[in-house]
């Protein structure tokens, strides 16, 4: 025995409805999921961009003698051979977690960096209430605006606002996990 056409066409009709009710969970859940992943990526790169600061300002104070001065490249940070044993100021290249297969951007001062920054274009989903001394991120529309960088006392003043872009490999493809 079949069913009525009217009966028919109502049963069609809730499935055409709960199919895109399925598709627009779907593209929910996708939707955050690459949010998630893009707020853990941004996570990662102010640790490890804290993680290079803080080996540029131990490399500085680690200088023997009265001159102090940065490193000429990033390697000198894993491995600092000024000593009879080289001292490690950072574990390793860590690699962009935006980008892990673009090499970092280089801040320079002459020729000793001074810091670097990813050289992804694409916007941050934070904006504010950065860790101190990250207060200018604040606003920040791309990541490579975020520069992480250590600018000794002695030598402050004005950074060049257009510093050279010098490529960088990274160590491993893969990003790091604090």
């Amino acid at each position: 025995m079949s069913a009525p056409a009217s009966s028919r066409g109502v049963v069609l009709m809730g499935l055409v409805v709960l199919l895109a009710l399925c598709g627009l969970a779907a593209v929910n859940f996708a939707e955050s999921a690459v949010t998630a992943r893009q707020r853990e990526r941004e996570v990662q790169l102010l640790w490890v961009g804290q993680q290079f600061r803080q080996a540029f300002e131990s490399y500085y104070r680690a200088t023997p003698g009265p001159v102090k001065h940065l490193p000429v490249t990033l390697d000198e940070l894993v491995r600092d051979s000024r000593f009879p044993n080289p001292v490690r100021h950072l574990r390793k290249i860590y690699p962009d977690p935006i980008q892990p297969d673009v090499p970092w951007g280089i801040l320079k001062r002459g020729n000793q960096i001074i810091g670097v920054y990813s050289q992804a274009d694409g916007m941050p989903l934070r904006r504010a209430s950065f860790a101190p001394g990250l207060e200018s991120f604040e606003g920040a529309t791309q990541y490579s605006a975020w520069r992480f960088m250590f600018v000794p006392r002695a030598a402050t003043g004005p950074v060049p606002p257009a510093p050279a872009r010098t490529a960088v490999p990274s160590a491993s493809p893969t990003a790091a996990t604090p």
